[in-house]
């Protein structure tokens, strides 16, 4: 998709799989990304104009040949804008393509990072949280379908996998889901949990497994803390748990989540959980996402420069880590090429990222995981849009994650799961 005869925000495929984005500016240049590496370009004047023309769809003669030679000083440091050039047809980013390249476009080089959301139940009420669980939530993923996920997403790649909820210690087969994975050859498997029901008869279970476990902390302040779990005693008990999981020699790690209520907390948080042990390579802040019970949140936007993501595979657009343990994480993505994700929600929906609610693929109930993935159309594609591209920047973490969702049609309203998108056979 590109722009329309009013410049709106684009996305762009390259024949290797990697993601870029070009975003209009207000004095009529564009910038240019690639989604998986802070790389960008700024343009100006008449490479701008050429660019957006050709990425637009409305090229002239001469455009593409102009472009080369005057993005030669760029692209010597950024090969990529020459294989953006080859890549646009001339009659739109993506020219029609958009169904074609719809499992290149989700996946890239393959799958790296699987969400399989166990259970909406939690035994936690957090005002933000994005699958919007609570204790009342009765959703819930059967020991076979969580099988028949697992097998299916080899199929797509070798990812890792990480079990969440709700909270996935609540399910009555979470000890066994782990076994399953960690006998089917799954090399990283992680539970997100809040460790309230980390109690010892489950850690002796779970630690044969040798499953990584990261853990929610909202602030080193009590008070603070359970008031956004809405759970009195909460961070005691989760730091009980990270405290029980260490000492059985269990990977923890830990994720920082920003919001109005403790905004400033970060570095009282972060002196915690190092005095607790922990490496600054397994501690990640991220700002609070408009999805689920978030969305209410949607205009709260800290200065986010230095903020590294609290959830596996994911990074915060336009900002990328240093390499630290836990970006094993991201399965076969640690290795060259774009790698995609995939969540499997407790009511079987699949949506393309954890956080992107509003675009459901399809339902294992109804057809193999990877069938859904390679049978995927999209039935109206959304028109380009700069209100569009802002909502998917609000409610998801990592660029590429923004990108699929806005090529996907994300951010046009709830009307666009329901009427967008359809599967056929692969």
């Amino acid at each position: 998709m590109g722009f329309d005869s009013s410049p709106a925000p684009g996305v762009a495929l390259l024949p290797d799989h990697r993601l870029v984005t070009f975003e209009p500016l207000a004095d009529g240049g564009l910038v240019v990304a690639l989604t998986d590496t802070e790389q960008h370009v700024e343009l100006h004047g008449a490479p701008a104009h050429r660019m957006a023309r050709l990425l637009g769809g409305t090229s002239r003669p001469g455009d593409r040949a102009a472009l080369r030679a005057l993005l030669a000083p760029w692209a010597r440091a950024h090969p990529w804008l020459m294989e953006l050039l080859e890549a646009a047809s001339g009659q739109g980013c993506l020219e029609g393509r958009a169904n074609a390249s719809a499992e290149a476009l989700i996946l890239g080089d393959g799958l790296g990072m699987l969400f399989i959301e166990v259970t909406d139940r939690c035994n936690e009420r957090c005002i933000h949280c994005y699958a919007e669980a609570a204790p009342e939530c009765a959703n819930r993923l059967s020991l076979d379908e969580i099988g028949r996920v697992l097998i299916a997403a080899r199929r797509l790649g070798r990812p890792a996998v990480q079990f969440t909820g709700g909270d996935p210690l609540i399910h009555p087969d979470i000890v066994a889901a782990v076994a399953m994975a960690r006998d089917m050859g799954f090399d990283t498997i992680e539970l997100y949990t809040n460790g309230l029901a980390l109690n010892d008869a489950m850690l002796e279970r779970l630690e044969p497994h040798r499953p990584r476990l990261a853990f929610s902390v909202y602030s080193h302040d009590d008070a603070t803390h359970d008031a956004i779990t809405r759970v009195p005693g909460s961070l005691q008990r989760t730091l009980r748990a990270m405290r029980r999981a260490r000492a059985a020699g269990l990977a923890v790690r830990a994720g920082i989540i920003v919001m109005p209520e403790n905004r400033g907390h970060e570095a009282g948080a972060i002196r915690m959980l190092r005095d607790m042990g922990l490496e600054a390579r397994d501690i990640g802040v991220d700002v609070v996402r408009s999805a689920g019970r978030g969305r209410f949140m949607g205009d709260y936007a800290p200065e986010t420069a230095e903020l590294e993501t609290a959830d596996a595979g994911h990074r915060p657009a336009n900002h990328r880590s240093d390499e630290r343990a836990s970006d094993d994480s991201r399965g076969e993505a640690a290795e060259p090429g774009r790698r995609g994700k995939l969540c499997v929600a407790a009511n079987g929906d699949v949506h393309p990222c954890i956080f992107s609610r509003e675009i459901t693929l399809g339902n294992i109930r109804e057809a193999p995981l990877d069938a859904i993935v390679r049978g995927f159309r999209v039935r109206a594609p959304a028109k380009p849009s700069t209100a569009r591209w802002a909502a998917c920047r609000g409610a998801l973490s990592c660029a590429d994650c923004q990108a699929i969702a806005y090529a996907l049609g994300a951010g046009a309203g709830p009307e666009r799961q329901t009427a967008g998108a359809e599967h056929v056979a692969a």
